[in-house]
């Protein structure tokens, strides 16, 4: 029953995601693609490309790649390390030729508690921007997922929120609450689909402007 009445829930905040999407506001999409190697029972390696696109999904405006490693240091931490490189359109929808490259560092703590899998996500980035001043910003990311089974189908629902906070101006400047679900469809494959509320502001503004995001990812073990 309990799982039954968790689903609902996903189900109803999801459907309202993304009719909130259409409804108002600039409508976004967000597609990632995780490759991921276990080199062991510690390491593992991890190349990530991810694509986004605005004006209603119909403008692909964004691209990164991320490539890194995770090492599972106990089974309640782990550890990354990685590089990713940007590309954005300008104000003329046109690629800008800057680089744009992140070194992450990432913590996760994380526990299992009543059913649900938590996590806290602690996330330093040092972001090296061309024609714009180096700087540094911290990510945090709390999680909630709840492993899941109706009859025979089986995933995880899940809920998080994820600030961003940037040294440069010493102000939260962004913010992402999502809820969505992960379903593994074979050993080495697992997609997701999730509805995300965006809530930014430009420098230290005391303007925020909410975008609605319909995501999905896709997960490959080789």
């Amino acid at each position: 029953m309990r799982t039954k009445t968790i689903a609902l829930v996903l189900i109803i905040a999801v459907s309202f995601f993304v009719s909130e999407a259409f409804a108002s506001g600039d409508s976004k999409y967000y597609s990632e693609y995780v490759l991921k190697h276990k080199l062991n029972n510690k390491f593992d390696l991890f190349f990530s490309p991810e694509f986004r696109a605005k004006n209603d999904m119909g403008n692909i405006y964004y691209q990164q790649w991320r490539l890194g490693s995770t090492f599972h240091a106990n089974k309640n931490l782990d550890l990354s390390l990685a590089y990713r490189y940007i590309q954005t359109k300008d104000t003329k929808s046109e690629w800008d030729n800057n680089d744009t490259q992140y070194i992450e560092m990432i913590a996760i703590p994380k526990i299992k508690s009543a059913g649900f899998n938590l996590s806290d996500a602690n996330k330093i980035e040092y972001r090296f921007i061309e024609n714009a001043r180096d700087r540094w910003v911290y990510r945090n990311q709390a999680m909630a997922a709840y492993p899941a089974k109706i009859k025979s189908f089986e995933f995880s629902p899940y809920i998080s929120n994820e600030a961003y906070y940037d040294f440069e101006i010493s102000k939260v400047n962004l913010d992402w609450i999502t809820i969505g679900a992960n379903k593994k469809i074979s050993k080495n494959l697992t997609v997701g689909l999730y509805g995300r509320d965006e809530i930014s502001r430009v420098g230290s503004s005391s303007k925020w402007t909410t975008n609605h995001i319909l995501g999905s990812n896709v997960t490959i073990d080789f």
